[in-house]
């Protein structure tokens, strides 16, 4: 019965312990999910517009490009196909938006900071390699 007394408390404190010491920890892929793409920044290779573009677009103009589609375009502009994309392109105000020169709304919306670097370098490229539809 003694043992009792003497193992009851003890499991209670490691249990309590336990349960208590388990701490939140910001995952930064879930906050930036910028960060899971294209993690290496391959920027040697051709830019492809299904390989790069559509992930970056996706990810980072609203939960699966949402800001930017048909049915809320934001800004009015709309990037949920490759003719409204080169559009975007060819006004530049796709490159203006994302390197934030003041000539287009900075974008992402209501972000502390422009896209990561790498996002930006893969766009740029290939914009300048021609904006395929590749």
């Amino acid at each position: 019965m003694n043992r009792i007394f003497v193992i009851a408390p003890t499991l209670f404190l490691l249990v309590a312990f336990l349960s208590n010491s388990g701490c939140y920890f910001d995952n930064l892929q879930e906050l930036h999910p910028e960060v899971l793409l294209n993690n290496s920044c391959d920027t040697t290779s051709t830019m492809s517009y299904q390989t790069h573009i559509i992930p970056i677009l996706n990810n980072s103009c609203g939960s699966n490009n949402t800001c930017h589609n048909t049915a809320g375009a934001g800004g009015g502009v709309i990037l949920d196909n490759y003719a409204n994309v080169k559009s975007a392109v060819n006004s530049g105000k796709l490159i203006s938006a994302i390197t934030w020169d003041g000539n287009a709304s900075q974008m992402p919306k209501n972000s502390p900071s422009k896209l990561n670097d790498c996002s930006v370098t893969q766009i740029k490229k290939w914009v300048n390699e021609g904006a395929l539809d590749n």
